[in-house]
């Protein structure tokens, strides 16, 4: 009975998850032949530090958990890209609802109708990752996660959902013993 409730809250903050993942890969290259990696990112003086040092020990957590090793860029087998971009955006709802009943003179009664509209503004957070293929330089698989901007209240919180999301956009990338082709 105590577990209930921290599921059942698991759950509903599950249903309501906008987390938005997409991949795509280049289906010619052979991933089997990778086993180390370095992490590259140019933080741009806009960007939140503490996020992107979580992001950078999400990232070596899921892929030492898939089987691969960190070594120096220059003898890595590829290097991981990651790229953070928030943007303001705007929606707008419109419902439609009929009002009231009214008589009619030939039909009985009718509802006029009324139009409600909403216009809402929120902020929305895209962290791309991307796998580049030294030689050549050539994107070879890439993973953007999509979400609006959640306010979270304590580090241990904002951790917790980096590492989710990252688990959510390395989850297509093939493990190093599982074999060759990406999800």
């Amino acid at each position: 009975m105590k577990y209930l409730l921290p599921m059942l809250l698991v759950l509903l903050l599950g249903a309501c998850s906008t987390l938005q993942v997409e991949r795509d890969y280049n289906p010619e290259f052979d991933f089997g032949g990778l086993s180390s990696y370095a992490i590259v990112h140019n933080e741009q003086a806009e960007e939140d530090a503490l996020k992107n040092g979580r992001i950078i020990r999400a990232l070596k957590s899921v892929m030492e958990a898939k089987g691969y090793r960190e070594a120096p860029r220059e003898s890595a087998d590829f290097l991981l890209l990651f790229h953070t971009r928030v943007r303001s955006r705007t929606r707008i709802d419109t419902d439609y609802e009929f009002v009231g009943l009214y008589p009619y003179r030939w039909y009985g009664y009718y509802a006029p109708m009324a139009m409600t509209t909403r216009v809402s503004t929120y902020d929305e957070e895209k962290l791309i990752v991307d796998v580049v293929s030294p030689e050549g330089n050539q994107i070879v698989w890439r993973a953007i996660a999509t979400d609006r901007t959640r306010y979270l209240d304590t580090p241990e919180e904002r951790i917790t959902y980096i590492n989710e999301v990252i688990t959510a956009l390395l989850e297509g990338f093939p493990s190093r013993n599982a074999g060759k082709e990406p999800r």
